[in-house]
């Protein structure tokens, strides 16, 4: 009886060079399968922890509620949990450093990610807790039980001092040291105590019900539905954590790109496990057909050929998954940070994946082992027939016609092979001409198209008990009005002041989600984003100016109160403390910043009152760092004004570009190590299955350099064909990819070609090539002549 289980590790142990290639290419791909499918788990988890941390981790926050709403939003349906906040005052600093203090209690402060690294929060009036960034500005070690001398301003400027107990130390994050802002936490005794809760006004954070079976879109509606619910008239004291919901519900669309990468790493590593096992096996049809000679059934000649995979599978699989973790969690943890997501689903994951790539991998040879007669077996030479009856020959033979004819030899390796490497080459090319296009300064002009933004600040809408500092009120005496404005304009370095304009704002006769509104003005520059986003109407810009049509920019009227394109509607405009009716037609609806757009040349008869809300200033490249040292020292000396500059917003796009090449690169060089493992694989069976056929050439003659000029011109197919294919296909697709990019909103993106990369790219693989050959030749070189020449399998 024929005992297959032997006879497979018989045949592993006798080719041994092969075995141990086959298990080194399992191991490589399992362990790149691994380690990017942990690594992406790290990155999702680690960015999910980072987000928090910045972020806080609520759902949604209202801000301006007063102690009697705290109960309402606490009992309602749909909020699973909620926590309050109240700032209580604030402690400044010469060097531009704040010490914020409030009361936070334990629901919210687990929002805020507060993590206490000593002591409790604050119970009794004189406790408190501070971060160890407010203890170092103050001059305190971090001990607890300690006095603490605090002096600080509250929002009515006046000075209060207090000596509190330090009973806790908090970790300020990053974010919080660059900015130089630190926090304290103080009792609910102590403000309650200290201020007339009559007229205080907390912050609410809150987590809706059921995060885990609602998507992203349906969390940020609950977040608004609630507000709206609870009577919250001011869409700008409403705030949807929209960092921390992304982060726990990413959207479909960078799912479905995570599905495409993940399924190119496991097409490649199935081609190279593929390709192993069809060279292993079919190198070997002679052994077969002399099991088939002694009475081996087809089925037994499967079996062993399975268990021979499965053999190798069951050390290589599970010693590839731990290289993936290994990789996973101590290299890149030092660049993404340690990440405490389960490794284990992933691990049994994987597993899977490459225990049914070997299966699959397994088929054909299983098939071709069976099926070829025991004649055709034992006269099986390991080379394709070829169609053609007669085969064509050489009067002369040389280096260059030796290697081509190998090429030739096993033709299905050779284009596995180049399939395999071109894949690589061409992803690499797509994927550096995308990220090369990728401009940070455009990115950041596309949302932020000023030198410099000064903004108003501090202003609400629709809040009844804070009238003073409602928009339209403030406009009364507008900060950023036409005074300021001429002022700007005679600053040496402005060349240009664009005026973003908004009117508080009502619709008669219809009971929307919000009672107050925005009208914002637009201009040509506008055009193609308000065309891009287009739902219904159209945009005639020369009607715009009439003043007696609008565009709306918020498509919830449309869904929810049924407004159309063409409708009639009636706006109550605030003017300062006088309404204004005006009957408008809707020209079209869009999405866009202000619930109502009207063009520029309209606002100038609308009202009395400077209407300015933000003002975009151009500068010289000369004079920019005068003028924005300029604003800025004008905005620290009022509360209703902020600003901001392009060198803010290039930074940040420069980061997030960084991030993405981050993670597209390392993809990408994954995917080529598979390829480039496929090149070994082949030149590393070439050698061995002909070994004996050199080493006959070599006792006629074959010196080791032309042996070695052989191997050259074989791996300078491979490499130069590789080349040629990802320069032409991956040139052509980099392109589509950026033009397609541009259609879906990035158009920051501008066609680059990526010599750089190329370039690097071609140095990698000719010094790999080189040190490929170098190494084949000298460990085929170790065994004497008389051994090679008498080599059999």
């Amino acid at each position: 009886m024929i005992n297959t289980s032997k006879i497979a590790k018989h045949n592993l142990k006798y080719n041994k060079s092969k075995s141990i290639l086959i298990m080194v290419t399992i191991l490589l791909s399992t362990t790149l399968l691994a380690s990017v499918a942990m690594v992406c788990v790290n990155w999702a988890d680690s960015n999910k922890e980072r987000t928090i941390e910045y972020s806080g981790s609520y759902h949604g926050a209202i801000a301006k509620m007063k102690e009697d709403d705290i109960n309402i939003i606490k009992n309602h349906a749909d909020i699973e949990s909620s926590g309050v906040v109240n700032t209580v005052g604030i402690k400044e600093f010469d060097n531009e450093a704040k010490i914020a203090l409030a009361f936070t209690d334990e629901v919210a402060a687990e929002f805020s990610s507060v993590k206490l690294v000593e002591g409790n929060l604050p119970i009794k009036e004189n406790e408190i807790v501070l971060d160890d960034g407010a203890l170092k500005l103050l001059g305190y070690d971090k001990k607890l039980g300690q006095k603490i001398k605090l002096s600080y301003e509250d929002f009515a400027n006046e000075e209060t001092s207090k000596e509190f107990i330090l009973t806790g130390i908090t970790k300020a994050n990053d974010m919080s040291n660059a900015r130089k802002m630190f926090s304290g936490i103080v009792s609910e005794e102590y403000m309650k105590n200290t201020r007339d809760m009559s007229k205080e006004n907390f912050n609410i954070f809150f987590k809706v019900e059921g995060e885990e079976k609602l998507s992203g879109e349906e969390i940020k509606s609950k977040v608004e539905k609630i507000a709206s619910d609870v009577g919250v008239v001011d869409k700008r004291t409403i705030k949807v954590n929209e960092d921390y919901i992304n982060a726990l519900k990413p959207d479909s669309e960078i799912m479905m790109w995570a599905l495409v990468i993940g399924a190119v790493v496991v097409l490649s590593s199935m081609l190279v496990i593929y390709n192993i096992f069809y060279i292993s096996i079919v190198t070997k049809v002679q052994e077969f057909g002399k099991l088939r000679a002694i009475g081996a059934t087809k089925k037994q000649i499967k079996s062993i050929i399975l268990k021979e995979g499965l053999f190798l599978s069951l050390i290589s699989i599970p010693l590839g998954v731990i290289l993936g973790y290994i990789i996973s969690d101590v290299i890149l943890a030092n660049v993404l940070g340690k990440a405490e997501a389960s490794k284990l689903p992933i691990s049994i994951g994987v597993m899977i994946v490459s225990f049914a790539t070997v299966f699959i991998s397994l088929i054909k040879p299983m098939k071709l082992a069976s099926r070829v007669s025991i004649i055709d077996a034992i006269k099986y030479n390991g080379v394709e027939n070829s169609k053609n009856k007669t085969r064509k020959g050489y009067n002369s033979v040389n280096i260059k016609k030796l290697a081509y004819a190998n090429l030739n030899r096993n033709k299905k390796r050779t284009y596995i092979t180049l399939i395999s490497l071109i894949l690589s080459g061409v992803l690499f090319v797509t994927v550096s001409t995308v990220l090369t296009s990728m401009n940070a300064e455009k990115m950041a002009k596309d949302h932020f198209p000023y030198d410099i933004r000064i903004d108003l600040d501090n202003y609400t809408l629709g809040d009844e008990e804070s009238p003073d500092t409602e928009i339209n009120m403030l406009q009364m005496k507008n900060p950023i009005g036409e005074d300021f404005v001429n002022k700007l304009k005679e600053l040496d370095g402005v060349e240009k002041i664009q005026e973003n304009k908004d009117i508080k704002a009502e619709i008669k006769g219809y009971d929307t989600e919000y009672k107050y509104h925005t009208l914002m003005n637009i201009n040509e520059i506008d055009l193609e984003d308000l065309q891009y986003y287009l739902i219904d109407g159209n945009i005639d810009m020369n009607k715009l100016k009439s003043g007696n049509e609008v565009l709306i920019g918020d498509s919830y009227l449309h869904t929810d109160n049924n407004i159309n394109a063409g409708d009639k509607i009636t706006l109550i405009l605030y003017d300062g403390d006088q309404k204004i009716e005006k009957e408008v037609t809707v020209q079209g609806i869009t999405s866009a910043p202000g619930t109502f757009l009207m063009h520029d040349d309209a606002f100038e008869n609308l009202t009395s009152t400077n209407t300015n809300t933000s003002l975009g200033i151009y500068t010289s490249k000369a004079k920019y760092g005068d003028v924005k040292n300029y604003i800025e020292s004008l905005v620290k000396s009022n509360d209703y004004l902020d600003s901001s500059n392009i060198d803010e917003q290039i930074e940040s796009s420069k980061f997030a570009i960084q991030f993405t090449s981050m993670i597209g690169y390392c993809l990408v060089v994954i995917i080529g190590v598979i390829g480039f493992v496929n090149l070994i694989n082949s030149m590393i069976t070439s050698i061995i299955t002909r070994r004996k056929e050199l080493g006959m050439l070599q006792a006629i003659g074959l010196t080791n350099k032309q042996l070695v000029k052989m191997l050259d011109i074989e791996a300078l197919f491979y490499t130069g064909t590789m080349m040629i294919g990802s320069l032409t296909l991956g040139s052509v697709l980099g392109y589509i990819a950026v033009i397609m990019c541009k259609k879906t909103g990035m158009s920051y993106v501008s066609y680059t070609f990526p010599i750089i990369q190329i370039a690097m790219m071609v140095v990698c693989i000719l010094l790999a090539q080189l040190a490929l050959t170098y190494f084949i030749s000298k460990n085929f070189n170790k065994q004497s002549l008389v051994d090679r020449v008498r080599y059999s399998e």
